[in-house]
């Protein structure tokens, strides 16, 4: 299952940052790849806590796979864009199997995604217990506030370098 946010309203910040020195829009990411990150960390950090919290609600049936070994593997990571130049950052799943050895279909060992995906969708057997879209919704207003805050700061950073190195001429 796939969650997108679109973000309307930014084409002037888009402009703005395509106008930008290099120092900002290197290809190392800069200081938006960094204020992304810390945006994408927040809301990993709730998902983490939504899992657990899940998991400890009595009469839970997911009680046994909801434990901090799934929620360890909830990760942010950069993936690049494909149909236009760009990255994002998403709050996604790293796969290991499970501590627990069960199989599932054919055989194969259930491993951290298929628990958290079942968790957040349900299955025939088991209701859905949303983890995700709870912890995006609690935090989404704070993860946008931390990036916009975090980019001023640095682009603020950046100038008075700048500005520095120009006195110098």
């Amino acid at each position: 299952m796939k969650v997108v946010t679109k973000m309307e309203g930014l084409e002037g910040v888009l402009a703005t940052l395509k106008s930008l020195p290099p120092e900002l829009v290197s290809k190392g990411g800069g200081p938006v790849r960094f204020a992304v990150r810390k945006a994408a960390n927040i809301i990993r950090d709730e998902a983490k806590a939504q899992m657990i919290a899940r998991g400890n609600t009595p009469g839970a049936t997911s009680k046994n796979y909801a434990t901090g070994f799934t929620a360890k593997h909830i990760i942010s990571k950069r993936t690049k864009l494909t149909q236009i130049k760009g990255e994002r950052f998403v709050v996604t799943v790293r796969t290991a199997p499970h501590q627990n050895g069960n199989k599932i279909g054919k055989g194969r060992a259930i491993r951290t995604n298929d628990i958290a995906f079942i968790m957040e969708a349900g299955s025939a057997k088991q209701p859905a217990e949303p983890w995700l879209r709870p912890a995006f919704d609690t935090k989404r207003q704070q993860a946008a506030t931390t990036m916009e805050v975090e980019l001023k700061a640095a682009i603020d950073r950046i100038v008075r370098k700048l500005a520095r190195q120009n006195k110098g001429r």
